[in-house]
């Protein structure tokens, strides 16, 4: 037809069709794209992860049962666990009941137990039960006293009247009713020996001949169910079963189809030169049956090139293979025209890659392709590189998966089978008349046709529409013999002989492995807040290289490659250790561990046949969260007006409570311990916030939520001058400290008066105590010439000691002090357990007074003013010594204005509307003034004033006027 046919169409005549038609589908083997598979019990998608989920151990009373075909290996889901044994035996017994598929299986035919294969005493026949036999490497120990086995089994294929396990039976909690019938499964009892089973319940695998199926003979006659792997008995199994499959009638088949579909998968073939032959096609499947039926019946009839149409009332299944044509179709039968197609790029493919499950690998997931890597051999037409330059250089690559095929034969006759299909066939869609009534998808169709070339050109069935007009709409596609011919394939790699140490002589010293575990520690953080520490427990992974040869510059060898796991276990007191867990992972967490406490931990290494190594061990005191936060950074000040705005960096620390902010009004010599709180409690996320401002050194801590504070306080100094305010009166209580004391004493530290907390017992003695509270009442008050609003501003300077730890005392000369004056973390929590907070009482009468309030620095309204110290001790052993102690009060500048006031005659008297300090300025802007005019002021005082007008005869007129009143008040 030269060149490449896209699409043509020839329109033989315009037919209205109506919108009632009768459609014949039938589930396809080959989809334009292969399903993923889904999550389901049996491991996650993709395919990969699917099958190696069957190879797993679950533990479940609810999992979903699968059903095998033909022939897998399995991990199986353990239904019942539980511990047993009587006299000195109490306790020695683990038995399992391990659920393997629905039944009834063929037989059993390997156990593996942590991979090593197991040597029975006996055949695994339905209800026997067997025990491992002697052998260093089996589960079976020799003693000089005695010999016994540490594994015994007793298999059950599922049979519907099977009895329960005399086994699990030994098991309390195992009885005559726990019979599981329809279920394969066995009972293990595995007995507890020194060295074995440390790893926990153990890995079991089983290798079953899985579902016996009902066949039929070629006069379609019902045989006794047996084990098949004939893909047409499965899929009827399928169809039929009424607990796991459809549950169709044998009425709803068209047996005959099945019958001759058989006769096809029992096709011999020889898999390469010189093999022994194989049928062509074999289902070994585990089927979900948690997925939907139809996604498993396709993946069944995919590993046999199957369709499944439903026609005249009944399932078929036709196999595609070579075959030849029921009918021929010619113009005369051709109707309304056609559309041919030859393959679009998105199904066209130049390499086909099969997944399969390869028993020869332990039925693990591999992958074949066509053309094969070494195309060499192949015709030219057929190598990989030839085709992709025919496809304009661009690979064409599909990915296909066969779960139920398990030889590498059949799946690469399979990905050949895809390719040459995808490339050869072209599509033909055409309506034709009542003679193709008789056709069903699957069915050959010879297609002849003049102006397209073909004569008797063979075509095969993939779905037809009968329309209410008689006629029929067929979508077919092209069909050649030669594709389907078994072509011999390459033998598949043997495996390579290996002269291997032996994984179980011996394993090795973990302490000659250099920096093979560290331990360290974290605090974590919950979604409610709560904060823990966790310890963190680093190995190397002993199955991987870490050192470069240094000689050679190249990679050594790993420590152990038959290392599987590790074994982690922990201890407070050295000695009784509990397990943290079991994993090949290169770290494990212990949560919630204490802090300060020293914790022992020891490993030791698990190899692929489950040898274990000596223990090696490491202690790590946890410091968690007892370790002091992070010091702030980036601590600034911005001064507006009679406002401070501090701004910070937030700390990262995980266990931040809040932060403390202190204020010293010297801009030099400042300390967090001779500093006074102004906020001590400013919630995270905060990292700003506004006080009133004074001029001085502002300084910040983090505290945790053990109440530990950063090792350094972090400071700002501003010199900035305090403006519009006029310094009133300052009150001096240092150094005679004479107010009204109570709990409260005067003590002399380098001949200054201190004045703080008093304390009871030696100074330095461990019994030694203060109390939590006491208060010292001003002998001097601030008294206003009248009510005013001041702004007050506290001055104090302290000390901090410890009365019960006085680790300072009695040392030469402060250069020989431990802390240098900062307390901690020598001298633990003095500093935060102790505070000075300042308090204000305001009145108008100098009778009524309000109640005392805290304050560091703020505006207050009043006349009359007492203050009051007040001391506490979180600890009742530390406590502040004040040496400085005094308030100031300013009062604001004030300004009075008014504007467009008539003067009227005879002055006019303006009121304040509250009273200034002293006598302010004032300030006169007359409006619409005549030569000579002027004005007098009379009657001024801190409350107003009286202005009158005159004209240049000194008579009193009426002027409009400004005014401005500056003062302080």
């Amino acid at each position: 037809m030269g060149g490449v046919l896209r699409t043509i169409k020839k329109v033989v005549k315009k037919v209205v069709k109506t919108v009632l038609k009768v459609v014949q589908k039938a589930i396809p083997w080959l989809n334009p794209s292969f399903p993923n598979y889904p999550e389901s019990n049996f491991g996650d998608s993709p395919m990969d992860s699917y099958e190696k989920g069957l190879l797993i151990n679950k533990q479940s009373n609810d999992a979903n049962i699968p059903v095998i075909y033909g022939e897998r290996l399995i991990g199986g889901t353990r239904v019942f666990v539980e511990t047993g044994g009587t006299g000195t035996l109490s306790n020695r017994y683990l038995y399992v009941a391990l659920v393997l598929s629905e039944g009834e299986i063929n037989s059993v035919e390997q156990i593996y137990i942590n991979d090593r294969l197991i040597n029975w005493d006996g055949a695994l026949t339905h209800g026997s039960v067997r025990a491992t036999t002697r052998g260093s490497k089996n589960y079976y120990i020799k003693r000089s006293y005695k010999d016994f086995s540490l594994v015994r089994a007793q298999c059950f294929m599922g049979k519907e009247n099977q009895t329960s396990s005399s086994l699990l039976s030994e098991a309390s909690g195992w009885g005559s009713n726990h019979r599981l019938r329809g279920l394969a499964y066995i009972g293990f009892r595995f007995r507890y020996w020194n060295g074995y089973w440390e790893q926990g319940i153990p890995r079991i695998k089983v290798k079953v001949k899985g579902k016996k199926v009902t066949t039929y003979n070629s006069s379609l006659v019902e045989q006794t169910p047996s084990f098949s792997n004939n893909p047409a008995w499965c899929i009827l199994d399928y169809l039929t079963n009424e607990r796991y499959g459809k549950g169709l009638a044998t009425t709803d088949i068209d047996l005959q189809s099945f019958y001759d579909a058989s006769i096809v998968c029992n096709t011999q073939v020889t898999p390469y030169s010189g093999g022994s032959n194989i049928q062509i096609f074999d289902t070994n499947y585990a089927l979900d049956t948690g997925r939907k039926i139809i996604e498993n019946l396709r993946e069944m009839i995919k590993g046999c090139r199957g369709y499944l149409p439903y026609t005249q009332g009944k399932y078929k299944l036709i196999i595609e293979t070579t075959g030849t044509a029921s009918i021929t179709l010619t113009e005369d039968n051709i109707l309304d025209g056609y559309v041919l197609s030859s393959p679009e790029k998105n199904s066209r493919f130049n390499r086909v890659i099969a997944s399969f499950v390869n028993k020869s690998k332990d039925y693990q997931i591999d992958q074949t392709q066509w053309p094969p890597r070494n195309d060499s051999g192949l015709p030219s037409a057929d190598q990989f590189q030839n085709m992709k330059t025919e496809d304009g250089n661009v690979l064409l690559e599909l990915k296909a998966d066969f779960p139920s095929i398990t030889s590498v034969y059949q799946a690469q006759e399979m990905a050949e089978i895809i390719l040459r299909r995808s490339r050869q066939a072209l599509g033909l869609q055409l309506t034709a008349d009542f003679n193709a009534y008789d056709l069903a998808i699957g069915d050959i169709v010879n297609i002849t046709h003049a102006s397209l070339g073909f004569s008797s050109k063979p075509f095969r069935v993939l779905g037809i529409t009968f329309n209410e007009e008689y006629t029929i709409d067929l979508t077919l596609i092209e069909h050649s013999d030669s594709i389907y011919t078994w072509a011999s394939k390459d033998e598949e790699e043997a495996e390579p002989t290996t002269n291997l140490p032996d994984p179980f002589d011996s394993t090795i010293d973990l302490t000659t492995v250099v920096g093979f575990m560290n331990l360290s520690d974290t605090i974590v953080e919950y979604n409610d807040g709560v904060i823990i520490t966790k310890l963190l427990i680093d190995l190397l992974p002993l199955n991987e290289s870490f050192t470069i040869n240094s000689e050679t510059g190249l990679e050594d060898d790993p420590p152990d490659t038959f290392y599987e796991y590790f074994e982690v276990e922990i201890s407070e007191d050295g000695t009784n250790f509990s397990l943290v867990g079991r994993g090949n992972q290169a770290r494990f967490e212990v949560l919630n561990v204490k802090d300060d406490v020293t914790y022992t931990v020891r490993v030791r290494y698990v190899n692929i046949v489950g040898e274990f190594s000596e223990y090696i061990t490491q202690t790590h005191t946890i410091v968690g969260q007892s370790a002091p936060p992070s010091n702030v950074e980036n601590f600034s000040i911005n001064v507006v007006g009679d406002q401070a705005i501090l701004s910070w960096d937030a700390v990262t620390d995980l266990d931040l409570s809040y932060y403390v902010i202190k204020h010293n009004s010297n801009t030099t010599g400042a300390t967090w311990i001779n500093s006074k709180t102004i906020i001590d409690k400013i919630g995270r996320p905060a990292t700003t916030v506004t006080v009133p401002f004074s001029k001085g050194t502002y300084l910040i801590k983090a505290e945790d939520k053990r109440g530990n504070q950063s090792l350094k306080e972090t400071l700002i100094v501003s010199t900035i001058e305090t403006l519009n305010y006029t310094l009133e009166t300052t009150i001096n209580e240092h150094t005679a400290f004479s107010g009204t004391k109570t709990n409260v004493e005067v003590v002399s530290k380098n001949s200054v008066n201190h004045l703080g907390l008093t304390a009871t017992g030696t100074l330095g003695v461990s019994t030694t105590s203060v109390p939590s509270s006491g208060t010292y009442e001003f002998s001097n008050t601030i008294t206003l010439p009248a009510v005013f609003k001041a702004k007050f501003e506290s001055n104090v300077l302290q000390i901090v000691e410890d009365v019960a730890n006085y680790i300072d005392a009695g040392r030469p000369d402060s250069t020989t002090l431990i802390d240098s004056g900062s307390p901690d973390p020598f001298d633990g929590k003095t500093v935060q357990n102790s505070n000075t907070i300042l308090q204000i009482s305001t009145s108008d009468d100098n009778v009524t007074f309000s109640a005392f309030k805290n304050f560091t620095t703020g505006e207050f309204s009043g006349r009359y003013f007492k203050f009051k110290a007040l001391f506490t001790s979180a600890d009742q052993d530390s406590r502040t010594l004040v040496n400085t102690l005094s308030v100031t009060a300013s009062l604001k500048e004030k300004i009075e204005s008014g504007a467009d006031i008539s003067s009227g005659t005879g002055g006019k008297a303006i009121t304040y509307s509250s009273a200034f300090r002293l006598n302010p300025a004032i300030i006169i802007s007359g409006q619409n003034m005549a030569t000579g005019d002027f004005y007098t002021i009379t009657n001024k005082s801190t409350t107003g004033f009286t202005i009158e007008f005159f004209n240049s005869s000194g008579t009193s007129i009426d002027r409009t006027f400004d005014f401005q009143a500056r003062g302080t008040g």
